[in-house]
């Protein structure tokens, strides 16, 4: 119940923020703003300042703000505080502050999430696999304690401590011994290329949606073997299911005391176009950094940047292979069980997932379907070009369509979430018969 009304919380902080954007927006070039409302449908309470009525709705799945002339059906035209009285650009810029808004809270968030000092998980500073022929320094198993005179506790700060184009110095536990080594030949990437670290494969997290979530595989499996053929560490299974040529593999799975078997679809990544099956490695080491101001400010804009790049490739990718969709397209169950993955690592994280969930808001409604945001602008654009705007029969056409089309994503993204959970839990409880 606290998770519900914490993720409520979260997407009411959100809504506020991108329906304020369009506030200030539409205050700045002077349009009335006659209704500001977190949620939808029936009012459950509020207030009146001034002209604008602001209130909370039964519907807690998004908001709205009401401007005075904003629908085509309005006859506002001659009132110099409508909507539609202002010149295309302006109207353009009232439909982009909200998306903006987002974005500007976004990078603040991440800033913060900074600020307060970032726990993530890493592996054992301890090495898996050594896959460069030029390696010799160190041996598998070998135990990295220190670096340049650095105490080690994960793999990432082996790469951290590291010096470029210098002479390193490297502790290592070898067979119980201590062992130093010096080398100019370390390189920062040398531990991501040439050396791998110790990773069993063992399931660390169960994305929702994907493959291995609808089998009802869970944090702690251990993958014995796939497709008949015995896998010793992760770099082995993962190199068997992304190398598959069929659409489905068989693994075979230890749970405790319980050994089984799961047949699971293959996906593709849409980022690398890998075959996956949605989980992550095992991360046994929890490391916590702290960062001073500016250090927060430069990685929370570089984190904000990254999101967007990485988001919209997703969604040309998604437009370019339809098939994806079904896939990758979420709703509010989906995004709640994210979030209950996500409360259970820290503060900073919440607020990275915070910052994430703006960036997709801001994403989504920059679309241009009408009747959201970016709807709007590509309305204004085509008014900018043709020196008219589209006529009243054709706006409301579009906007008919466009709402018809969000209905369809939102029912569909619902269904998808029920779809998955019952899946997984029908998955999970024939498991729990099979192996009594």
């Amino acid at each position: 119940m606290l998770n519900i009304i914490g993720a409520l919380i979260a997407l009411g902080i959100l809504v506020i923020v991108h329906e304020t954007g369009h506030l200030v927006a539409a205050r700045i070039f002077g349009v009335e703003v006659e209704k500001f409302s977190i949620g939808f449908g029936p009012k459950l309470f509020g207030f009146r300042k001034g002209k604008t009525e602001y209130r909370i709705s039964l519907i807690p799945l998004g908001g709205y703000l009401k401007m005075k002339g904003e629908n085509p059906d309005e006859k506002a035209e001659e009132s110099e505080d409508s909507f539609k009285s202002k010149k295309w650009w302006q109207r353009a810029l009232i439909a982009f502050a909200g998306p903006f808004f987002n974005l500007v809270f976004a990078a603040i968030v991440f800033i913060a999430s900074f600020a307060v000092g970032r726990s993530f998980e890493d592996h054992l500073p301890v090495v898996g696999k050594i896959t460069s022929e030029i390696v010799d320094f160190v041996q598998v198993n070998d135990e990295i304690l220190e670096v340049n005179d650095n105490t080690v506790q994960g793999w990432s700060q082996i790469v951290q401590y590291t010096k470029p184009d210098e002479m390193n110095y490297v502790r290592v536990r070898r067979n119980n011994e201590l062992v130093d080594i010096s080398s100019e030949e370390i390189r920062k990437e040398t531990w991501y290329t040439g050396i791998l670290p110790f990773s069993p494969a063992v399931v660390g997290e169960v994305a929702p949606g994907l493959p291995a979530y609808k089998s009802g595989l869970m944090k702690g499996d251990e993958i014995l073997s796939v497709d008949g053929i015995d896998v010793n560490d992760w770099y082995e299974m993962r190199e068997i299911i992304t190398e598959s040529s069929i659409e489905e593999v068989k693994l075979k799975i230890k749970r405790s005391d319980n050994v089984f078997e799961k047949s699971l679809k293959l996906e593709e990544n849409l980022l690398d176009n890998n075959r996956i099956i949605g989980i992550t490695q095992e991360l046994p080491v929890k490391i916590e950094e702290r960062y001073n101001l500016g250090e927060s400010i430069v990685y929370g804009a570089f984190t904000t940047v990254n999101f967007v790049v990485v988001n919209y490739s997703m969604l040309f990718k998604l437009i370019t292979n339809p098939k994806a969709i079904k896939a990758n397209l979420g709703g509010p169950v989906m995004l709640y069980t994210m979030s209950q993955q996500t409360a259970k690592k820290g503060l900073d994280t919440i607020l990275a997932f915070i910052g994430m969930i703006s960036i997709i808001l801001m994403i989504m409604n920059l679309l241009p379907i009408p009747i959201l945001d970016g709807g709007q602008i590509f309305f204004c654009f085509i008014e900018g070009i043709k020196r008219k705007p589209l006529s009243f029969r054709i706006q409301i056409v579009m906007q008919n369509i466009g709402l018809f089309i969000l209905i369809f994503l939102m029912v569909f993204a619902f269904w998808n979430d029920i779809n998955r959970i019952f899946s997984r839990n029908m998955a999970i409880r024939q498991q729990e018969v099979e192996s009594r």
